[in-house]
């Protein structure tokens, strides 16, 4: 993850999960918004023990210890990479939170992260790209928890309960900071509205494709446009909504509740008509 990757850790959903738990929101809203500077921990290495049992290490050929270099330099290069990109979300997100998104320039970002301009460049082709990610997470945790519900759910009933628990993670103290900070930056900006819409129209037609596949819609019909429609706009919904509180200090399990709760009013209101459209056989 880069330096402003995710609002709060992801953890790995217990395979089998109900969608309508908080173990499936494996992506909360930070995973379409970069939200937070994540922590890196140091890996804790520890050291080789070898029992009388354990057969001496063999001496590897020439052949061997050449691939295990280049392994080696493999790995050194990519750490470098990362700790760069790293280096450069980081100084654009503090830019951007002290002057706007649009009122700092790439070579600003440059200077503060101690790298060239083209860099920059390298790692983000577009300014937007410091801010949001151009492929989310939360495409694939999205189709992935469709994809895995149970037989007799509808796809509303499990895109949406996946909708409401993740986002309802930006209550976490974690997220607080961040979710705050770069709520300041997105509607400071024309620029990334308008990003951040398409990112959702992209996520939309995802999940409306999927939808189609499943229930083998042709081409004319509407109702898989319809309910990824809903879905998503349910989401962008809850994710404004957000913003509005932690812009307003509220933050913590008084959040996460409200998100709840709203979140799970819109998800009846979404099922009262499609309930029955699109459950698993």
């Amino acid at each position: 993850m880069t330096g402003v990757a995710h609002a709060v850790p992801r953890p790995t959903p217990a395979p089998g999960s109900p969608a309508g738990q908080d173990a499936t929101a494996v992506v909360p809203t930070g995973a379409v918004i970069r939200a937070v500077p994540t922590v890196r921990p140091e890996a804790e290495v520890a050291p080789a023990v070898r029992t009388p049992a354990t057969p001496a290490p063999v001496e590897p050929s020439p052949e061997g210890r050449e691939k295990q270099k280049a392994g080696r330099g493999a790995g050194a290069r990519e750490r470098r990479r990362q700790e760069t990109r790293t280096k450069i979300v980081d100084a654009a997100t503090d830019l951007f939170a002290e002057r706007g998104f649009d009122a700092v320039s790439v070579m600003e970002i440059a200077r503060r992260a101690g790298v060239v301009e083209k860099t920059v460049f390298n790692h983000f082709p577009v300014k937007e790209g410091l801010v949001f990610d151009a492929d989310p997470p939360m495409r694939a945790a999205l189709l992935d928890a469709v994809r895995r519900r149970p037989a007799g759910e509808s796809v509303s009933a499990a895109a949406g309960s996946f909708v409401v628990a993740a986002v309802s993670l930006l209550g976490r103290p974690e997220a607080a900071v961040g979710v705050a900070r770069m709520a300041r930056v997105i509607r400071g900006s024309r620029t990334l509205q308008v990003r951040e819409r398409e990112i959702l129209g992209d996520l939309t037609n995802a999940l409306a494709e999927l939808i189609a596949e499943e229930t083998g819609a042709r081409p004319d019909q509407v109702e898989p446009w319809l309910a990824a429609h809903a879905v998503l706009g349910l989401y962008a919904s809850l994710l404004e909504l957000a913003r509005d509180r932690v812009l307003a200090g509220v933050g913590g399990l008084e959040l996460s509740a409200e998100l709840r709760r709203q979140g799970r009013r819109g998800l009846s209101l979404l099922q009262f008509g499609l309930a029955g459209y699109a459950k698993r056989r």
